[in-house]
């Protein structure tokens, strides 16, 4: 698996530099409005109680995408 990722060149998680990048809000908006949404949180991993948090990069996309899409006005 790890070298199927490697040569398809896949991103498993994001952190919250990658979710700013990819929708282009900032951090504070996405803190606010979507990061704390439960549906967005199962993705949500820290090794450490104090450490860096990422999300699983592809199911957290489609839910902000559909968030986005289909709640928002």
């Amino acid at each position: 698996m790890i070298q199927e990722v490697i040569k398809d060149d896949v991103t498993l998680f994001w952190d919250i530099d990658d979710i700013i990048r990819e929708t282009r809000y900032k951090k504070t908006f996405l803190e606010a409005n979507l990061l704390c949404d439960p549906r967005i949180k199962r993705f949500e991993r820290k090794p450490k109680p104090r450490s860096k948090r990422i999300w699983l990069a592809e199911p957290t996309k489609e839910t902000i995408k559909n968030i986005i899409m289909n709640e928002w006005n």
